[in-house]
């Protein structure tokens, strides 16, 4: 579903290039869950920004799908991108005047998604069911959570990014998070690329790889 094919990142800096990837090939199958570990800078947000299309400036291949996105122009990789990518957002990106129940429905609509689940179905499965007409203003970080969980997964995208979907939690709360996102990945099949610096977290994907010398190693 997804091939990587001798990738190559750098970006510039008053100092001189930083290289991120070098001759990077990786194939990603459809329905896999893996998580990508490494410490602060080493480069996973930039290879989900990759996968996004919101980092366009890169050698070599990159194909979802069999497309190739560095063909695409900006518009139809905005198209792209919200029909076949969902995200976990670590600041949870939520829109504080809209609802819970709007919050979750808005990917849809903007989108033109199919559901996984109702609203309702997906509220009660990440138990915020009650907070449904309460603005995302009103929430505490843990419900925030949740309900970036519940949009991620409310409709049908073939992939999933989650940046560090439980950076702020507890120890208690990060396994109720760990759980859910493992059951959801279950009964959607969806392919989910996970970062995260918690090896324990990492352990309910079915793959883990290490950023280690400008690539992707198993681990």
């Amino acid at each position: 579903m997804i091939q990587i094919k001798k990738l190559n990142k750098k970006f510039s800096s008053s100092s001189g290039d930083v290289e991120i990837f070098k001759n990077l090939n990786l194939n990603i199958s459809s329905g896999e869950f893996i998580a990508l570990i490494g410490p602060s800078g080493s480069g996973k947000s930039t290879f989900l920004n990759l996968l996004s299309g919101l980092e366009r400036e890169y050698e070599g291949e990159l194909f979802i799908d069999a497309k190739d996105l560095k063909k695409l122009s900006d518009d139809e990789m905005t198209d792209f991108r919200g029909k076949n990518i969902s995200y976990i957002f670590q600041n949870f990106k939520l829109i504080d005047n809209l609802t819970v129940e709007e919050n979750v429905d808005l990917i849809l609509e903007l989108n033109g998604l199919e559901r996984n689940f109702t609203t309702a179905e997906i509220l009660e499965i990440v138990w915020l069911k009650s907070k449904a007409k309460t603005l995302a203003s009103f929430l505490s970080g843990w419900e925030s959570q949740r309900v970036a969980i519940a949009r991620a997964f409310v409709g049908k995208t073939k992939i999933m990014l989650a940046d560090e979907p439980t950076g702020a939690l507890d120890i208690k709360n990060k396994k109720i998070i760990m759980d859910l996102i493992q059951k959801l990945h279950e009964q959607t099949k969806n392919t989910i690329i996970m970062i995260t610096h918690d090896d324990d977290v990492a352990k309910i994907a079915g793959k883990v790889y290490k950023m280690q010398d400008y690539s992707l190693i198993p681990n």
